[in-house]
């Protein structure tokens, strides 16, 4: 019987111990709210800052899917003109999702003015879920460096992370360079 009480305590004890870490723990704040957005499997996808997904382009299937992984927007940076996109609207529409535009074109689109329409696209969603995407996520990295810097206040090395967090990679360059005009 001695031994039967002291298993008991030792489970007693390790049950309040698990209690006790899952009162202290916190889910992490960058993490998507949705209940299955891992398991969208797109391309580069990252949660970089609370609410706020990026990621590279969605496949049609994908985006079937991001209404139930808790995504409520879409804000797609690539050109109509490029190979593989224009479908998204219809596609975002019939599943829910709303969706908007907002045309980068490479290096090229990296103006204070598409930073500035990104932010106010970006402030438009309230308390939403937003994906925001292209072609691999570097033009979405580029973006919120460019925002972080001209906009919000960060330095150089803070906005570079953000951009690099958020995606950024062979614009990496064409960012640092605008950011030491």
């Amino acid at each position: 019987m001695a031994w039967l009480a002291g298993a008991m305590r030792a489970f007693s004890i390790l049950l309040l111990a698990g209690l006790a870490l899952a009162a202290c723990s916190s889910p992490d704040s960058d993490a998507p709210t949705g209940p299955d957005v891992p398991a969208l499997g797109i391309r580069n996808l990252s949660a970089p800052m609370p609410n706020v997904l990026c990621s590279g382009q969605p496949t049609k299937e994908q985006f079937d899917r991001l209404a139930a992984a808790g995504v409520t927007h879409v804000l797609h940076l690539r050109t109509k003109g490029e190979r593989g996109t224009g479908w998204e609207e219809d596609r975002a529409a019939a599943a829910g999702v709303a969706f908007e535009r907002l045309e980068i074109a490479g290096a090229d689109g990296l103006t204070r003015e598409n930073v500035e329409a990104f932010a106010r696209k970006l402030d438009g969603y309230g308390d939403g879920v937003v994906l925001v995407s292209c072609g691999s996520s570097n033009r979405v990295g580029a973006m919120f460096a460019l925002k972080a810097a001209w906009l919000d206040g960060k330095d150089k090395a803070e906005a570079m992370a953000i951009g690099e967090r958020a995606g950024m990679k062979s614009l990496t360059a064409a960012v640092d360079k605008l950011l030491a005009e």
